[in-house]
């Protein structure tokens, strides 16, 4: 018994070598990796791109890739192939993009992945496969969802005037929304896209009136907001997983919200507490849904 969206073909939790290669190639199906620790340099249709532990990549069918691993590293590893309709839905936001994973529901989905991957799980019996591609199939649209809310370009798209250098920024923009956890300065970005500083700078300017850092403040706050929304996790931790400081963090919040980050969290948990039922709820009573029409 499969899933009729998504199949595995093969499932891999393997560790790996400094300076392990694996040649260009192509194939007809797809394949995820997401790194458990380590990284790799990945070469995807002449583009080189570096992955670290937390990124996941899709290389999808008929795509010249190989990579070399520059350190040891744990990689799932999964080769699937995808039925045409949710194909064509997924293609065109997950191609060619390495994501930053820190949602929590994504992770317990990759935790059970490499569990499955590594230690079996033969009490699941003949249902294992099915369990598995549905797994699968789980993490892509979750993947899939994560992608369109986090759209990097939503909120800036409305500033962006008619200038030749449009495609430049949405790169760099695509590149601080998948890599803010980490510390990226002016300089880091100047190294990774061959432009000087004052050239990206002005570029930015000029086409969003913001400048780089100011971008990466904001996908770092919207990021934790979102974090706020949908986690339990310590206002501390949320700061440090989008790359600031907890004091800064706050501060920045303050400004930006007029409200603390734990206010904000509050606010949100009041609103999703009223969809959830209390111990002593009367099963006889029917909700009311004079609100929603």
């Amino acid at each position: 018994m499969r899933d009729k969206d998504v199949r595995i073909l093969w499932i891999s939790g393997k560790s790996y070598q400094l300076g392990d290669e694996i040649a260009k190639h192509k194939h007809k199906f797809c394949q995820l990796q997401f790194f458990m620790s380590g990284s790799e340099q990945l070469t995807y249709d002449g583009q080189l791109i570096d992955l670290k532990k937390n990124h996941l990549f899709i290389v999808f069918e008929g795509t010249s890739h190989g990579y070399v691993f520059l350190q040891g590293s744990t990689v799932l590893d999964i080769k699937f192939v995808v039925e045409s309709g949710l194909y064509e839905i997924i293609r065109p936001v997950l191609e060619c993009r390495d994501f930053y994973i820190d949602a929590p529901m994504l992770l317990m989905i990759i935790q059970q992945l490499h569990t499955a991957a590594t230690l079996g799980g033969c009490e699941l019996g003949e249902v294992r496969p099915l369990f598995m591609d549905s797994l699968l199939k789980l993490l892509l649209l979750g993947l899939y969802q994560e992608q369109i809310e986090r759209q990097p370009f939503a909120y800036v798209e409305p500033l962006f005037t008619k200038t030749q250098d449009n495609s430049k920024i949405k790169s760099m923009i695509d590149y601080l929304t998948n890599h803010y956890a980490e510390e990226i300065r002016l300089e880091d970005l100047s190294e990774h896209f061959h432009f000087s500083e004052s050239y990206i700078t002005r570029i930015f300017r000029d086409a969003i009136q913001l400048t780089p850092n100011q971008v990466l403040q904001e996908i770092r706050l919207n990021r934790g907001m979102s974090l706020l929304k949908s986690t339990n996790y310590s206002v501390e931790r949320i700061a440090q997983s989008v790359g600031w400081s907890f004091n800064y963090f706050s501060r920045v919040f303050k400004r930006q919200k007029g409200m603390t980050p734990t206010d904000y969290r509050n606010m949100k948990q009041t609103i999703v507490d009223g969809l959830i039922l209390s111990k002593d709820f009367d099963l006889s009573l029917e909700p009311t849904t004079e609100k929603l029409s």
